[in-house]
């Protein structure tokens, strides 16, 4: 009779996500992946397959999560056009100067995209995902009478996903919160924003025009 596992599955694939994230795949070990979940070698292997599909488990994971936290600018009190803002200034603030952890996300697409079909698709699934939350973000926009209604929403959506994804990796490099909130705040000018999109955006934080 099998023994019972005396491990948190998800514990172990958040763990690993952490490794995965810091140094890559390739540079990722067996050894380093074993110090850092706690797992014996033979309860790797019998739990996941081995460090490939380990690795799967906790990219699909991170995926999720990225394309998560883009779809809840869909909803909330705040304008859409508040929302798009909002979120870009959350993300100098969460990444400006390596304050967050590194996205194994970011680190996969970079590093295996070109390479392994299987993560080459999660990426553009994704991005595709991420695109749609952004674009109906600013659908919703021009339905308010904030965004003039003639700006083709689907290129923007690629356009703030662009921006924001790009925006998460400077600051993993270390440039900080103050170049990245310039970074976002400037992207804004390429939106046709109307003056009632202007008004609800307020005119504290730079020109809008």
């Amino acid at each position: 009779m099998p023994r019972p596992r005396t491990f948190d599955e998800a514990d172990v694939v958040a763990r690993a996500r952490k490794a995965f994230a810091e140094t890559g795949y390739a540079g990722t070990s067996l050894d380093t992946l074993l110090e850092a979940t706690g797992l014996a070698r033979q309860s790797l292997y019998n739990a996941f397959g081995g460090k490939k599909e380990l690795f799967m488990r906790a990219f699909l994971s991170d995926a999720a999560e990225a394309v998560d936290a883009v779809e809840s600018i869909r909803h909330g009190s705040d304008s859409p056009i508040g929302r798009i803002r909002a979120q870009l200034v959350k993300v100098a603030v969460e990444h400006g100067a390596s304050q967050s952890p590194p996205s194994l996300f970011t680190k996969a697409a970079v590093e295996l995209a070109t390479q392994d079909p299987e993560v080459a698709a999660t990426v553009a699934a994704s991005f595709d995902a991420m695109r749609d939350h952004y674009a109906a973000c600013i659908a919703d926009a021009q339905a308010a009478g904030e965004i003039d209604d003639t700006a083709d929403a689907a290129s923007l959506g690629a356009y703030f996903c662009a921006v924001i994804e790009g925006m998460s990796t400077l600051g993993g490099s270390g440039v900080s919160r103050a170049a990245l909130l310039g970074v976002g705040l400037t992207s804004l000018t390429a939106v046709p924003i109307t003056d009632l999109g202007r008004e609800h955006l307020g005119t504290a934080d730079g020109d809008w025009s």
